[in-house]
This record gives C-alpha cells, sequence and structure tokens, in this order.
C-alpha cells in the first residue's frame, strides 16, 4: 500500500479537527483570545506525520496476519509541526520534524483482497467512469486498527492504550488501576479502547494512476494513547488522525486460477493528528 501526497494535495485535505484547532491556535496567537478554563485542563499537540511501511510476509513470502485474521502493515515515520491560515483554518505549511512514529497497522483480508483487485482494473487502463463503477461495487466504509503504535514528539513517548494494557508487557500499574476501575478491567479496556479507523471507500479515490498502479483514499481514526516517559509521562488522551493514502497495488496479483499470487503492498502516507492529553483523576 502505498501512501503518497502532494503539497497542494495536503492542503486540500486538511481535517476538520485540525481546522478548527489550527484557527484556534491562530486565533489566539494573533488575536491574544485567552484559552478557556477547559483548554487548560488538558494538553493539545496538533502535528502532521509522514509514514512508509509495508505489508508483512514470512520468509515464504505469504501474508502474516495477526490472531483476529487481520493482515499486518508494519510502519514508520516522523512528525511534523505545521501553520494554518488565520482566516480559514486551512494547512498552509508543514514546518519542522518534532518526533517520530511507527507501528502496525491491521487491515481486514478483503482490504488487501480489494487491493490486488484493483490491481487487475487498472491493468486494463480503464477509464475514471469505469472506475468509478468498480468502486461502486465496494463497501462504502472498510474498517481498519492498530495493534501497535509508539510516538515521540519532544522528549516524551506515547504508546497506544493497547500497548500500555498489553498482559504481558504492558504497565502494570496502568493494568491494575484498569482492572480496580473500568467495567471488564484492563482486557475490557483495551478492546474498547483501541484504535477505530475507517477507509473511506464509498468516496471514491482521492486519484488514481493506472500507469503506475496507485490510488488514493480518505482514512480517518481515533484510539487512546498513554505518555509513558518524558515530561507528560503519566497523561493518558485520545489521538485522532485523518489521512489521504495512496495504495501501491501493482505488487499484489492473482495467478489464472483466481488465487493471490504476490502480496507485495507498500505504502507512503500523511496524516493530519490532534492528540490531547490530561493527568488520570483517579
Amino acid at each position: 500500500m502505498s501512501f503518497n501526497f502532494a503539497k497542494s494535495e495536503l492542503a486540500q485535505r486538511v481535517s476538520g479537527v485540525i481546522m478548527v484547532a489550527g484557527l484556534g491556535m491562530s486565533a489566539s496567537a494573533m488575536a491574544g483570545v485567552p484559552l478557556t478554563p477547559q483548554d487548560k485542563m488538558v494538553t493539545t499537540i496538533v502535528d502532521k506525520s509522514i509514514i512508509s511501511g509495508e505489508v508483512e510476509h514470512d520468509a515464504n513470502g505469504n501474508l502474516t496476519v495477526d490472531a483476529k485474521g487481520n493482515v499486518k502493515f508494519n510502519y514508520t515515520g516522523n512528525l511534523f509541526s505545521l501553520d494554518t491560515n488565520a482566516k480559514t483554518g486551512e494547512l498552509s505549511e508543514i514546518n519542522n520534524k518534532i518526533g517520530s512514529i511507527e507501528g502496525q497497522a491491521a487491515f481486514p483480508m478483503d482490504f488487501v483482497m480489494m487491493s490486488a483487485g484493483m490491481n487487475a482494473v487498472m491493468g486494463g487502463q480503464m477509464t475514471m467512469n469505469q472506475l468509478l463503477a468498480q468502486f461502486g461495487g465496494m463497501p462504502p466504509v472498510v474498517p481498519w486498527t492498530c495493534n501497535h503504535c509508539k510516538m515521540t514528539v519532544g522528549d516524551s513517548t506515547y504508546v497506544s492504550i493497547v500497548d500500555a494494557l498489553d498482559p504481558v508487557n504492558g504497565n502494570p500499574g496502568m493494568i491494575a488501576q484498569f482492572n480496580q476501575t473500568i467495567a471488564g478491567g484492563a482486557a475490557g479496556a483495551l478492546e474498547a479502547m483501541r484504535l477505530d479507523g475507517r477507509a473511506f471507500t464509498g468516496e471514491t479515490p482521492v486519484s488514481f494512476d493506472p500507469a503506475t498502479k496507485t490510488m488514493s483514499l480518505s482514512m480517518a481514526g481515533c484510539s487512546t494513547v498513554v505518555a509513558v516517559s518524558g515530561t507528560h509521562a503519566g497523561m493518558i488522551g485520545t489521538l485522532c488522525m485523518n489521512s489521504t493514502a495512496t495504495f501501491d497495488v501493482g505488487g499484489a496479483q492473482f495467478d489464472q486460477s483466481g488465487k493471490l499470487a504476490s502480496t507485495i503492498i507498500k505504502a507512503k502516507g500523511t496524516s493530519n493528528c490532534t492528540t490531547v492529553l490530561h493527568k488520570p483523576t483517579m
């Protein structure tokens, strides 16, 4: 799968969350608008992540799946600060690198099969109308999640609630806390608060290029994160992202019998992200 974006495209596709946050930040800086009492209760980080990765395979080239049968997609990338238009809140410029991100997304097998099918579709050099007709047969939304995620901004490191509450390698203190305070305990919290992602296939492609076998989709998701070290250690909150993902499906192919023969799917992408953190009260 390939996530690939032109700077102008990024500016046009900034999410509503980023627009509102960016507008508020710009207004505060330019007009001296004070933070509300609610704003002061939380720490907010607004950034852009640019990642790349690939679907995981075993030594024989076969797809590897997690315990739920989802295909693993391993990724790494960097985080950048950004500027927004003071009047519209739209993203206007990507600035300095402020951190890094790495993790493993999990996509349903049908999503990978769809990617392979799109390779065959685009191999026929279809027109836009033909491609849109093909998309009409797809589900409007494809769910996805993250098995792992670690993000570093400044001196603070944040992990997904999935990693923090992992029964083997998680944080013992946080596991004990959730066992005492949350219905279903840490195991229930882990499942309920893992990243809830969506690929909006019903919107049709943002862009597609049959010559390079790439197509861009809108994607989004939110999850609970925990700061495990640095200035914000102990804080917990929500990470929300809105992405445009360009999938490189040229390596996903079927053989003559219809069996998926090659599953080399790479991706490059960008996400506008907002993380809101607070100190737990319990």
